[in-house]
């Protein structure tokens, strides 16, 4: 928590000042446009040496009409970056505009706080980028591998935001909210990304294998500013049900004949009732999980709705659990419900033993999940 104090003073701090600071963006007034390598996406990873930093363009900044890819390696996030430009003969770089932050997962593992603290302090990005982490790869995989001629990662990636922006199984969170995340609760989700074969057709024929693009896949759980485990897809609704941040997003349930069914949530709430003993205490939590639903597809033939609303509920309530469980688990509150539950009851928490963070692990839990449907076109009773 610590740390994560320290990183939320800093990011305040820089706010006020990043106008002042020199960068890429300064270093770039005066030259057209034309003259300039718009770098669209940056990796980050860590070295033994300290940091590898991977850049993409897009392929309609570039003056070749193919995306340029870059890597160096430094001390610091500065250092590479000075090393990429000596090295390349390519046009002055311009990371102003920088569109995407992916990190690594070791790197995630051993800490964001060096790389974040260059994204606080440097001129050459902006607190308004989307950051990533990259399961089971390291950045530069990403950076250097996604696309091919026509595009680079920096457009899958604007591919992923805009999915992500019409779905509720995740959400993609920029520098400057992930560091006021950290700072209030001590941890925070940020999106996690995954390296897959690319779904277009008409590679090049005899290519040994057709191009990778990185999909969302779920949450990355930040402690301290290190990556401690992950939240899947179907988590990570969960997740933005009692957060509650939820959207629209396609759920496959099983009705009464064991077929698949496919549901499309329309959105949720969740209420957190707190239950107190007579000495003050945190005695339990009680849970009310709502969500709206409609039938997306029934290749069943017609199922009851009556069944597809437990089965929605049963599917609800374990991937809630889990998520709570994992909370407890890793000892963190990412949902942030101590928060939420000190808005409800700022005086009972003011005066709260033990706190919240030491009651958590072993607080009694109690979830309801309730589910209804609209607009299920055949199902029985839509509207």
């Amino acid at each position: 928590m610590r740390n994560g104090q320290r990183a939320f003073t800093v990011l305040l701090s820089i706010i006020i000042v990043a106008p002042l600071l020199s960068g890429c963006a300064l270093r770039a007034q005066g030259r057209e446009v034309e003259q300039l390598l718009i770098v669209q996406a940056m990796g980050l990873d860590r070295t033994a040496g300290g940091v590898c930093v991977s850049l993409a363009s897009g392929a309609d900044q570039a003056a070749t009409g193919t995306p340029v890819r870059l890597q160096g390696s430094g001390s610091s996030v500065t250092q590479a970056l000075a090393r990429i430009r000596a090295g390349t003969s390519k046009e002055e770089l311009f990371c102003s505009h920088v569109g995407h932050l992916v990190i690594g997962e070791a790197a995630a593992q051993q800490g964001l706080a060096p790389l974040m603290d260059y994204v606080c302090r440097s001129g050459d990005i902006r607190l308004s980028v989307p950051v990533y982490v990259l399961r089971g790869e390291t950045a530069s995989s990403a950076v250097l591998g996604v696309g091919d001629d026509s595009h680079g990662l920096g457009d899958a990636l604007d591919a992923v935001d805009n999915e992500l922006r019409q779905r509720g199984d995740g959400r993609v969170t920029d520098a400057a909210a992930l560091l006021r995340q950290l700072g209030d609760c001590g941890s925070a989700l940020v999106c996690a990304l995954s390296l897959s074969p690319s779904a277009e057709t008409g590679q090049t024929e005899g290519a040994p294998e057709p191009p990778r693009t990185v999909t969302a896949s779920g949450y990355g759980v930040l402690k301290d500013e290190r990556l401690i485990g992950w939240l899947d897809r179907g988590q990570a609704v969960a997740a933005d049900l009692l957060t509650g941040d939820s959207g629209i997003c396609e759920l496959d349930v099983t009705d009464q004949a064991g077929l698949s069914v496919t549901l499309f949530l329309t959105g949720g709430h969740t209420s957190f009732l707190p239950h107190w003993d007579k000495n003050g205490g945190l005695a339990a939590l009680e849970l009310l999980v709502e969500v709206r639903s409609l039938l997306a597809e029934d290749t069943t033939g017609g199922t009851e709705p009556y069944y597809l609303q437990q089965a929605l509920e049963r599917s609800i309530s374990e991937r809630v659990r889990e998520v709570l469980q994992l909370s407890r688990q890793w000892g963190c509150d990412f949902l942030g419900l101590e928060s939420k539950l000190r808005l409800q009851e700022p005086q009972r928490f003011q005066a709260l033993t033990p706190a919240f963070s030491e009651r958590w692990p072993s607080l009694p839990l109690t979830i309801s999940v309730k589910a209804t449907f609209s607009g299920t076109g055949d199902v029985e009773g839509g509207q």
